[in-house]
């Protein structure tokens, strides 16, 4: 198997042109310090930032990643990477075949989404990530054996989703991953477009689906409705604004969607205890009152 390296360093702008025979060969791609690579053809792929910040823009919205944090894309995303100045992210482009055979693994099936990577987890998969430069670069015959361990390696980044798959709807494991799939790319497509309402039809729309059957299979599988996600999500993307103190409390409502200061402050309020004044005032650090108000308003959500 045969696998294309590429490497974009200070500023590179590089893009990602699939020559003929592509579909066999997975990219192994390494970002840093304000390099960008734009993804023109279809191909799944996965991205971990090892240090630094990352803002990736592709068909589900825009993303903003942080060290350690990782988001798995479906092959018709199309993303554009641009790495920070002080940024090193991995990327893993895989082929539709490819990706098809690993969503039906019985070891590691991946579904879209995002999550945060341990140190220790972080540091495998780097150490895999070189085995298997160095072993694609010197064509070893050891790179089918190095992909599916860093394919492992990636996949265990994810939460077991297994109780989530079982609560789709299909009489076969194969259509409930299919149907899980959809809805992973329904949420995902929420954390992407976080500064603003995203109807419930748009997002059945996007998962082939009805809005009553899509609505449904959504609750099933979050235990959440979409529109309750969709204003969780916001909340909490406003909640790492105001933490981050570069909008003033006026302007972070608008940047997450909400029509004006009081309906922000109303919602903000229910989800923390209290009004978002308060929260930067707090820094973020919620009284023990509020923070057990969240905590149970989360775990009923």
């Amino acid at each position: 198997m045969e696998i294309r390296t590429l490497c974009g360093d200070r500023g590179q702008a590089l893009e990602l042109h699939w020559p003929r025979g592509w579909r066999e060969r997975p990219l192994l791609a390494t970002l840093a310090r304000g390099a960008t690579l734009e993804v023109t053809a279809p191909a799944a792929s996965i991205w971990l930032v090892l240090r630094g910040e990352v803002e990736l823009q592709c068909r589900e919205g825009r993303f903003a990643l942080g060290t350690g944090e990782w988001l798995y894309l479906d092959r018709d995303s199309l993303p554009s990477v641009r790495a920070g100045s002080r940024a090193l992210v991995l990327g893993l482009a895989l082929s539709c075949g490819l990706q098809a055979q690993l969503q039906q693994s019985a070891y590691a099936p991946m579904y879209p989404g995002r999550g945060h990577a341990p140190p220790v987890a972080r540091r495998m998969v780097l150490g895999l990530w070189r085995q298997l430069w160095l072993a694609a670069a010197a064509e070893g015959p050891d790179v089918p054996r190095l992909l599916t361990r860093l394919l492992r390696a990636l996949a265990s980044l994810q939460e077991d989703c297994s109780a989530q798959v079982d609560r789709c709807p299909g009489r076969s494991l194969h259509r409930r991953r299919q149907v899980f799939a959809r809805m992973q790319g329904a949420l995902q497509y929420l954390e992407g477009n976080l500064d603003r309402t995203v109807r419930s039809s748009e997002l059945a729309a996007r998962a082939s689906m009805s809005v009553w059957y899509f609505t449904k299979t959504f609750q099933a599988v979050y235990g959440e409705p979409p529109q309750a996600a969709s204003t969780r999500l916001r909340l909490a993307h406003a909640a790492r604004l105001l933490r981050d103190g570069r909008l003033a409390v006026s302007e972070v409502g608008a940047a997450c969607g909400f029509e004006n200061n009081c309906s922000f402050s109303r919602a903000f309020r229910a989800q923390f205890g209290l009004p978002p004044s308060l929260y930067r005032i707090h820094g973020g650090v919620l009284p023990p009152l509020q923070a057990n108000a969240a905590d149970m308003h989360g775990q009923a959500g």
